[in-house]
């Protein structure tokens, strides 16, 4: 995957990509301290004039979130659309190049399926990376840094959640890959 996304992305379209994707966990992590300062200053000591201001950045904040989530999927979508279409330009001229007796070893309905599902699975996976593959480590270290800003006491939680995580996702994975790799054949065999 690696490889395929050195060659096929615009690498300064996923650092916008990126940065983008930056603001919207920075934004989504500072609501809950506005939320408590609204509770601590506004509520705490009925002040309604700082319930309000305190509500208005909240809206701003969030507003600013949402356009930054939305621009991360564009910039992900048109990144993963654009490496499938590269790689099925690619895949159509090595087909192109193929002698008879290669090109019905392989089969028609291989063929198909390999520049439209395999493509289609590629370009998914290159969507889940540009957005959640990414944003969980930032959230992750983000959320690690505020709660120690918050709470000292607090960062042990995370020490001892995050192995924990990790290791249920492993197990996960363990399970899963061999699933879907299964089901990735049986559409290979059933379509050649």
């Amino acid at each position: 995957m690696l490889k395929l996304s050195r060659k096929y992305l615009a690498w300064w379209a996923v650092g916008i990509g990126t940065a983008f994707l930056i603001v919207q966990v920075i934004c989504d992590l500072w609501l809950p301290n506005i939320t408590s300062d609204i509770i601590n200053n506004g509520v705490a000591k009925s002040n309604i004039s700082y319930i309000w201001n305190s509500g208005y950045k909240m809206l701003a904040i969030s507003l600013l979130g949402m356009i930054a989530a939305a621009v991360n999927v564009y910039f992900a979508a048109t990144q993963s659309q654009r490496m499938g279409s590269k790689i099925r330009e690619d895949l159509f001229k090595k087909v192109s190049f193929l002698s008879n007796h290669e090109f019905e070893h392989f089969g028609d309905a291989s063929l198909i399926t390999r520049t439209t599902n395999d493509v289609i699975q590629i370009q998914n996976v290159m969507v889940m990376i540009l957005r959640m593959m990414l944003q969980s480590p930032i959230m992750l270290i983000g959320a690690g840094i505020m709660a120690y800003n918050k709470q000292p006491a607090l960062t042990a939680v995370f020490l001892v959640a995050i192995p924990v995580l990790v290791f249920f996702v492993g197990i996960i994975m363990y399970f899963a890959v061999p699933l879907f790799q299964g089901m990735q054949k049986k559409v290979c065999v059933k379509f050649s």
